[in-house]
């Protein structure tokens, strides 16, 4: 009697609720776009390989600026898009 009450309630819910059913083939695949350097259309590859971590670390501002391209946002502090402000003019 249990399962009869709770299959009823469970239909009853989901005919309420509307909700959309939908199959994807492979459970990987995501239209989401994220925003994270390894995910970064056009960046990354080599361009992103090996670059300072780092503002002491940069030898030049645009170092610093690709590093910038590439997701290290923690270069830019006060977020106005000038990376390493103490070597890139503007900030």
């Amino acid at each position: 009697m249990k399962k009869v009450i709770l299959s009823m309630a469970l239909s009853l819910f989901a005919l309420s609720s509307q909700a959309a059913v939908t199959v994807t083939d492979n459970p990987f695949y995501s239209d989401v776009e994220v925003e994270h350097p390894l995910f970064a259309k056009g960046a990354g590859g080599s361009q992103c390989k090996g670059l300072p971590r780092t503002c002491g670390q940069m030898v030049s501002c645009e170092q610093a600026k690709q590093a910038l391209k590439c997701g290290n946002t923690k270069l830019d502090r006060d977020k106005d898009g000038v990376p390493c402000e103490s070597i890139c003019p503007g900030g």
